[in-house]
């Protein structure tokens, strides 16, 4: 018999991961999904939908499903097989470039100087960036700024030279010249007076005491672990598919961010909830891994469309049923046409 106190095991994939790389992946968008099923039904949905599309390939992965219409009806339609049990958190890599900028530069400057942003004033910044950046500025002057950026913040760079902190600087004095709107001209200010935190940055990374700041996982991850939480009214293990960018100092890093007390001089609320433990597991051992991959493609193929203006409203449908409500999005009329009208797909 399952009481509150059964820690309820959710199954994690990605599609779409690229590091800390924003600017310049694979892909724009980020899907990181999570799925709270049974093993018993999983195996069966997984040897259905095997039997189904025909699949030959030893563990089910996404392209075998999400090319079959018939299939991703079934699964994410309005009595969709997975609806209710699958979230996926999306990051629109673009618009957490630019919250990046504001959240590690302009954030430390206001902390450092005993200020407050939390009152709605870093997200203003972080919608000037992303909005006004790319009309203001021009996109190829926008992309040089933000890619400069993240080269310069990243952990490690393994092709091309990483950004110096001069560079940086050059780009954002190159950016105040070019600006007109005045709301971005403000934040870009603001940037250009954050060069000790850059600094401070920089030294913090040489000495090792920078984790991938980066990197969407990390924050995805717990946002998924405590709408678990919330759903399930129990504790959370979480059981990700191999991931080399979750490290055992990230999933500390998580673990420690959900069970104990932020700092008071965060003036941030209580948010602590009960994640017990954060393990790898090999896709091809559970079927549910395979179905979190499944669901992450699917979200992300439609995501990616929806950003072109090329998704059709049934797959926006579909998709909106499993999208988490407080995904890293940007971009407005996309937003518009994926993001769910309730806290759970149900």
């Amino acid at each position: 018999m399952t009481t509150p106190t059964d820690v309820a095991e959710i199954f994690c994939d990605e599609s779409g991961h690229d590091g800390e790389n924003l600017m310049a992946g694979t892909t724009p968008v980020l899907a990181h999904s999570s799925l709270h099923m049974d093993l018993e039904e999983a195996t069966d949905l997984v040897a259905y939908l095997r039997t189904k599309t025909k699949a030959q390939s030893p563990e089910l992965k996404a392209g075998e499903v999400v090319r079959k219409s018939y299939a991703i009806e079934e699964l994410f339609g309005a009595q969709g097989k997975l609806v209710g049990k699958v979230q996926v958190y999306l990051v629109e890599k673009a618009e957490m470039a630019a919250g990046k900028m504001v959240d590690l530069l302009i954030e430390e400057r206001a902390y450092a100087a005993g200020d407050n942003l939390y009152d709605g004033t870093t997200r203003r910044m972080t919608r000037a960036l992303y909005e006004l950046g790319p009309q203001d500025l021009g996109q190829e002057q926008w992309f040089s700024l933000v890619s400069a950026f993240t080269s310069l913040m990243r952990e490690k760079q393994r092709k091309g030279e990483k950004e110096s902190v001069e560079g940086f600087f050059e780009k954002i004095e190159q950016a105040r010249q070019t600006a007109t709107n005045q709301k971005l001209k403000l934040v870009l200010n603001i940037l250009a007076d954050t060069r000790k935190q850059a600094e401070e940055f920089q030294a913090d990374v040489a000495n090792g005491d920078i984790m991938k700041s980066l990197d969407p996982l990390q924050a995805s991850l717990m946002e998924l672990a405590h709408i678990w939480n919330q759903k399930l009214k129990r504790p959370i293990r979480i059981m990700h598919d191999a991931q080399n960018a979750l490290t055992d100092k990230v999933m500390k890093a998580v673990l420690m961010t959900a069970t104990e007390k932020m700092p008071e001089e965060y003036n941030l609320p209580d948010s602590r909830f009960d994640l017990r433990e954060i393990k790898h597991i090999d896709s091809k051992s559970d079927p549910r891994i395979q179905l979190a991959d499944i669901a992450a493609g699917f979200t992300r193929q439609v995501a990616e469309s929806a950003l072109k203006g090329t998704a059709n409203e049934e797959r926006l449908a579909q998709a909106r049923r499993v999208v988490h409500f407080n995904s890293i999005w940007g971009h407005a009329e996309s937003l518009d046409q994926i993001r769910p009208q309730e806290m759970f797909g149900t």
